[in-house]
């Protein structure tokens, strides 16, 4: 059951490298690593992946999901999109079936995209078709998760998908649908047949009329704060989601996303895997009563 775990974002800020990473899975039983365009990855080396590939393949640890990300919807998109295919091509070389990145990555204003929102949203549903008509030759199949202001939220997401007009695959992010101030329940509901792929992380919500802004937080939408925390100490009904996705039978990996804390990272890391395990558990027995009712 918890071979789905899978290790993203580095858990541990005195991790510097892919091979300390894939150490550090093994360490702890994990058998997946989802890579995103950081360290050795920073820009996509095709040679760095091959020899990562025979290093997990010795730790007996495969790659379900390569990420990146990468704002799609500037001015000039030539040369991001030349390294988002790259991306694509170590995703193949990892033998990862999915290949996810972000579109509107770099725009954190909201207030930038509400002025931009139509230039922004044709540029990115273009480079989405590019991207997902590239990767085919590879077997590699792209996907999204609820990210940013303009694609995400549920009517949001669902007009992307439609207007996308190919088979992406949706990933959950149990964090960022509250950047549009709405819940991972309603999105799970609404894209349970589509989602291959699972972020978990969680947040500290905090309205803003409350106080004024912090330096190590986000703001949403409609203004409120949300500033990143280990799992089951802010708001993500993290939980609740898993049992959603149990009663959806979702069989994919769960990607564990969430930054260095605290002086104790490592007691940190620790606890965000138990509280993520005893959350696959009960998803699990939710899938089991699931089946029990055909």
């Amino acid at each position: 059951m918890f071979d789905r775990l899978c290790l993203y974002t580095p858990p541990l800020s005195t991790i510097s490298s892919y091979y300390e990473m894939i150490d550090l899975a093994s360490e702890y039983g994990i058998k997946q690593l989802e890579t995103i365009n950081v360290m050795e990855l920073a820009v996509p080396d095709v040679v760095f992946a091959r020899k990562l590939r025979k290093y997990a393949d010795s730790k007996g640890i495969s790659f379900p999901c390569v990420s990146a990300g990468i704002n799609l919807v500037g001015e000039d998109r030539t040369a991001v999109l030349e390294d988002a295919k790259k991306y694509i091509e170590i995703a193949a070389i990892l033998g990862s079936p999915y290949f996810h990145h972000t579109i509107a990555f770099e725009f954190q204003d909201p207030q930038i995209i509400v002025e931009n929102a139509p230039l922004y949203y044709q540029r990115g549903i273009e480079a989405v078709q590019t991207l997902y008509d590239y990767a085919k030759q590879y077997n590699v199949r792209t996907i999204y998760e609820d990210q940013g202001f303009l694609f995400n939220g549920v009517e949001g997401f669902h007009r992307f998908l439609s207007d996308v007009d190919r088979d992406v695959g949706v990933v959950a992010d149990f964090g960022n649908i509250h950047f549009v101030d709405q819940s991972i329940e309603h999105f799970i509901q609404r894209f349970s047949d589509r989602i291959v792929h699972v972020h978990v992380k969680d947040y500290i919500i905090t309205p803003s009329d409350l106080r004024k802004k912090q330096e190590d937080e986000y703001v949403s939408l409609n203004g409120n704060y949300l500033r990143d925390c280990p799992i089951g100490q802010g708001m993500v009904p993290t939980e609740k989601a898993f049992r959603l996705l149990g009663e959806a039978r979702y069989t994919g990996s769960i990607s564990l996303e969430c930054p260095p804390f605290g002086s104790d990272e490592l007691g940190v890391f620790s606890k965000n895997l138990a509280a993520v395990k005893t959350c696959i558990q009960s998803g699990a027995n939710a899938k089991k009563c699931n089946h029990a009712n055909y």
